[in-house]
């Protein structure tokens, strides 16, 4: 039968065109669900690479984590995607060796029962070990004391410090909390070591009930997993997804400014073209510092916290001496002990990579990158005022070794906006909008799937 005269074919609904700006691990989780969403979607990254601070470093023919290289398992979170990319078979435990304390004028294992540093039995043999019989009895004195939830602007050092004492929060917590967010206690809200934690406080009693209330709450065996191959797989693997369901990855691709379109949607400018790109929704998947400075809005007009930067010196070497992990899988310096805040001692904490990397030692040490201003980051080991040297000569430090330049091999440096979750949370509010992860004051790679997941199945239920 012949269509009526004049008659025409409904036409299908135009697809929302999507620009992720940000390539790390919350701007491709954020375009695999605009994809799935039925959005067209493309990713723009600065880098030449994807990934963040969860991407690749190539050192004398190895491939090693650049940034992040285990997550938490506390709430499963990423052990969940993981087993949704298919690749749970690669996930391993680090060695159960224990990490050290290396202070100005002894060195210890750090307490195997713990949150945050803060000892869940204060009369523990390690943790004696650690603070001598006084420094436990101190942290003991926290059960017996009164306790409140700690005003909003407490700092963590502050609390921590009333609680248990100064030798306990400088020889335990402030080297892990440092090592954790690259702050030092006394900058770092109290609020900032974890969903309800000062409510919790009050709750629990005290800081020792809530570290073993926390410590209970977490999942059984290590706190940490890491992945064969590296963490970086995972955005290695999500990036595969992105584009086998259709959308773009761009790397190289500077943003310099978004700006809201007047007929709706969003204009993204990008260095390298030309003209702007006009897209119907955006999302802001980058350093939280770096959003501040792209989106338009009132929280423009609150100053942010200028943001530090954390900077992972990774060394090669031949050390002989390192066979037996003197050290165990890493090392937290106080004290000014050096500039280095940690010490990574990969190979003895991943067995794969030590078989990767027969004959050789992999270290990675942490630093704020105000200890190390003026040291020359490009020069080699050698050169004096050099940041690979000052490196060797920490981790020689830390780890109870004479390490010499003949002995490294190769070394790489890479720097990230600071790890600290945000003090306060952007609410950003204007159409086809959406930010996420870093941006949105997240920290950790756990916290940004989780993130993910929330977004998801709201929008899951939203199209249902």
């Amino acid at each position: 039968m012949a269509e009526p005269e004049g008659r025409t074919e409904p036409s299908l609904p135009q697809r929302r065109t999507v620009a992720v700006v940000g390539g790390g691990i919350a701007g491709l989780l954020a375009a695999r669900r605009h994809l799935r969403a039925g959005d067209v979607v493309t990713v723009l990254e600065a880098a030449p690479r994807v990934g963040g601070r969860v991407s690749r470093l190539e050192l004398d023919g190895l491939e090693l984590d650049a940034g992040a290289e285990s997550f938490a398992v506390r709430d499963g979170a990423v052990e969940r995607l993981v087993r949704e990319l298919g690749l749970e078979d690669r996930m391993v435990a680090p060695a159960p060796t224990p990490a050290w304390v290396v202070g100005p004028t002894r060195a210890h294992p750090l307490p195997a029962a713990g949150w945050m540093g803060v000892p869940v039995d204060p009369f523990a043999p390690d943790v004696v070990s650690a603070l001598g019989r006084l420094g436990s009895w101190r942290v003991w004195l926290d059960t017996l004391l009164p306790v409140s939830k700690p005003a909003a602007s407490a700092t963590a050092g502050s609390v921590i410090r009333r609680r248990i004492g100064r030798r306990a929060t400088t020889r335990l917590v402030e080297p892990v909390v440092r090592g954790i967010y690259s702050r030092p206690l006394d900058e770092l809200p109290f609020a900032s070591l974890g969903k309800g934690v000062a409510e919790d406080l009050a709750a629990e009693g005290g800081l020792v009930a809530l570290a073993a209330a926390r410590r209970q709450a977490s999942p059984a065996g290590s706190a940490a997993m890491g992945l064969e191959g590296g963490i970086a797989t995972i955005a290695e693997e999500l990036a595969r997804q992105v584009r086998e369901l259709g959308g773009a990855i761009r790397t190289g691709a500077d943003v310099v400014s978004v700006r809201p379109d007047e007929r709706d949607g969003w204009l993204v400018e990008i260095a390298s073209d030309k003209r702007p790109v006009r897209v119907g929704a955006l999302v802001v998947a980058v350093p939280q510092s770096e959003a501040y400075r792209l989106l338009p809005g009132p929280e423009r007009r609150e100053e942010p916290r200028k943001p530090g930067r954390a900077v992972l010196v990774t060394l090669v070497l031949n050390a002989p001496a390192l066979d037996s992990a003197p050290r165990g899988t890493g090392v937290l310096a106080v004290g000014g002990v050096t500039r280095a805040k940690a010490l990574t001692h990969a190979t003895a904490k991943w067995r794969w990579l030590a078989e990767r990397a027969p004959g050789r030692h992999v270290v990675r040490l942490s630093y704020d990158a105000r200890a190390i201003s003026g040291l020359d980051r490009e020069g080699p080991v050698t050169s004096a005022g050099s940041l690979a040297g000052q490196a060797l000569a920490d981790a020689s430090r830390l780890l109870g070794v004479t390490l010499t330049p003949a002995q490294v091999r190769a070394h790489g440096v890479v720097a990230w906006p600071d790890s600290a979750p945000s003090e306060h949370a952007p609410g950003w509010d204007a159409p086809h909008l959406e930010v996420v992860g870093s941006a949105a004051g997240l920290s950790g790679i756990a916290a940004i799937v989780s993130q993910d997941f929330v977004l998801s199945n709201s929008q899951e239920r939203m199209t249902a």
